[in-house]
């Protein structure tokens, strides 16, 4: 057995492993649950997961910033073996939050990817010759894909809103491009066939229904 805290194992029956848990509104009742998504891993995965949900709630946070930093620098063989695609991804949208530009835009790239293939498998799931199934859309199926991660909820979820903030703070940076993304949107917005307007507007959160507004 390793000295190394963070390389021991978590015990328990990786069969009971839990999966693509909800958020709780308390930060240590949230990190004491998604601790069970890592039975059979060494503790460094829970401990980078922990940092990412402190991050999420307040990313200027320096301290949790640096840990979350020298975690990923001293630990990246094991995270990497480790981690599924879900939990990765979830270190890219950290970088966006709290990167400097380089680190945000080169991460933003690689959420977008992801999270669109994401709805791709979403919009094959819920569409019938080229035409989305409305119904179906507006249920909250939560249907495994990929990588751990499982289809867009359209109508309760926040991946769209939340990949789109930073997308915003991202271009943001840059005047010129910021205005001619500004315009792009403008233009979309009255286009029916825009498939990202389709899965807006039935979204029961007002937040996200504005994006396509």
């Amino acid at each position: 057995m390793t000295d190394d805290i963070l390389l021991q194992i978590i015990p328990g029956d990786v069969n009971t492993r839990a999966r693509n848990l909800n958020r709780l509104p308390g930060i240590q009742d949230n990190i004491e649950a998604v601790r069970s998504e890592f039975i059979g891993m060494p503790e460094v995965c829970h401990a980078i997961v922990e940092q990412i949900i402190y991050l999420r709630r307040d990313p200027h946070n320096r301290e949790h910033q640096q840990t979350f930093r020298q975690l990923l620098f001293d630990y990246s063989d094991t995270l990497l073996e480790h981690l599924n695609v879900r939990w990765l991804l979830s270190i890219c949208d950290t970088f966006v939050d709290i990167g400097n530009p380089v680190e945000s835009a080169v991460a933003m790239n690689i959420v977008q990817c992801i999270n669109r293939c994401n709805l791709d498998q979403t919009l094959l799931l819920n569409a019938k010759d080229g035409t989305l199934n409305s119904q179906r859309l507006a249920q909250e199926l939560k249907v495994p894909t990929w990588g751990g991660m499982i289809t867009a909820d359209v109508p309760n979820g926040d991946m769209i809103y939340n990949m789109m903030t930073r997308l915003e703070r991202v271009v943001g940076q840059d005047e010129q491009l910021n205005k001619i993304w500004c315009r792009i949107k403008e233009l979309s917005r009255s286009e029916k066939n825009v498939i990202m307007n389709q899965v807006c507007l039935r979204s029961r959160h007002p937040a996200q229904r504005k994006l396509c507004r």
